[in-house]
């Protein structure tokens, strides 16, 4: 057996779907695969379903003996699919709750085999219930075949409104995997390996909805976040905001020269603009971005209607009073008024400077205290130590 594509299919806790996921890959009219299904460490009916499929011969299985987390099992599943079909050229994850059309491994290799810079190809995507009944997202249509440029096409990435979480179950070209790192330890990491597949080469889309993606009503990224390691395996990076950890990835990528074609400094200047665009991008679908614009123009606007008020005020006591004593008047009594709002602003500045102030001093003092009683502890480990070894009278 010699097949062209491997899947690598990831198991926890899905017994009730994974029937469903499970023949749909292989009743794909294309049957020139492979399937590795990775357990880990599933606590229901999962590893009684999975065995059932064994009499295919496509069909692989292996089971963790402690939970691993998403990315260890993910990149298992990878690996375990090369060394169980190292034919294979191509390279798609699959998830053990989803459900794929017939066509979708021939049409989705058709799209990847049309042009050999294409790594990635994938087909529209339907999310739906528990019941495959469609729910109100529609399907995201986004490629790159028609741009040239590596930065451009990440841009385009950080730009548009895609799912990376739909595109990492697409078919890829297994050398374009390897390189752009398979599945990093970083948060989001289908985030990350979207950007190192474009720096590769084109994505390409079949527009057909071939894939139906279950999504539970209770999945959230906190969720996700939770899946990726197993307890006490998270690497300390993690706990770094996601730009800086997938920055940091992409700049020892750039350094160690693994992008043909691309300068240090243009790399350098690649990372910044696809932060700032994908972030910009996030915070406009948060609201946050538009809200703050509302504010500013909000402000801007009143700020305009009360000069616009004072003005008019200071003309009409000006037409109405000639006189040099009353215009010294109106004079006086609009410094009085700038005069008044100055001393408030001051006051308003006072309060909150003694504020931070306080707050300041409340903290140095909590910090203080740890210190202390960090120190207090480390002199009686000392004097323990010292008496246990005879070092001081008994």
């Amino acid at each position: 057996m010699t097949p062209r594509v491997a899947f690598g299919m990831t198991l926890h806790n899905n017994a009730r779907h994974l029937p469903a996921a499970i023949e749909s890959l292989l009743a794909q009219d294309d049957p020139e695969f492979g399937l590795v299904m990775i357990d880990d460490s599933s606590t229901d009916a999962t590893e009684e379903v999975a065995r059932r499929y064994l009499a295919d011969p496509r069909v692989r299985y292996r089971r963790h003996a402690a939970r691993q987390g998403m990315v260890a099992t993910w990149r298992e599943a990878f690996d375990a699919a090369r060394a169980e079909f190292p034919s294979a050229g191509f390279f798609a994850w699959a998830s053990d709750h989803d459900w794929w059309h017939p066509d979708w491994l021939r049409k989705v290799r058709h799209a990847l085999e049309a042009r050999h810079d294409t790594v990635l190809a994938y087909a529209l995507t339907q999310r739906v219930d528990d019941d495959l009944a469609p729910l109100g997202k529609p399907p995201k249509a986004f490629e790159t075949t028609a741009l040239d440029s590596p930065s451009a096409r990440v841009l385009a990435f950080a730009a548009e409104p895609v799912g990376a979480g739909d595109m990492v179950y697409g078919l890829m070209r297994v050398e374009a995997l390897e390189r752009a790192g398979v599945f990093r330890p970083v948060s989001q990491p289908d985030r990350l390996l979207m950007v190192e597949l474009a720096l590769e080469g084109r994505f390409a889309q079949v527009p057909e909805v071939l894939w139906l993606r279950r999504q539970p009503v209770q999945a959230s990224v906190e969720k996700q976040r939770a899946s990726l390691f197993a307890e006490g395996m998270a690497p300390r990076s993690t706990r770094h905001p996601v730009w800086v950890q997938h920055s940091a990835v992409l700049v020892r990528k750039g350094v160690t020269g693994g992008l043909a074609g691309i300068s240090r400094a243009a790399m350098a200047a690649l990372i910044v603009r696809y932060q700032l665009a994908y972030l910009f991008r996030h915070h406009t679908k948060q609201g946050y971005v538009l809200h703050r614009l509302r504010q500013a123009w909000e402000g801007l606007h009143q700020r305009w209607k009360d000069a616009r008020y004072r003005l008019r005020w200071v003309w009409y006591r000006l037409r109405m009073n000639l006189r040099p004593k009353h215009i010294a008047r109106v004079i006086e009594k609009y410094v009085m008024h700038v005069v008044r709002r100055a001393v408030y602003r001051a006051a308003v500045v006072r309060r909150r400077l003694r504020a931070w102030s306080y707050e300041a001093g409340e903290g140095t003092r909590r910090h203080w205290g740890r210190v202390r009683r960090t120190l207090r502890k480390a002199w009686y480990e000392v004097l323990v130590l010292t008496h246990r070894l005879g070092l001081r009278g008994r």
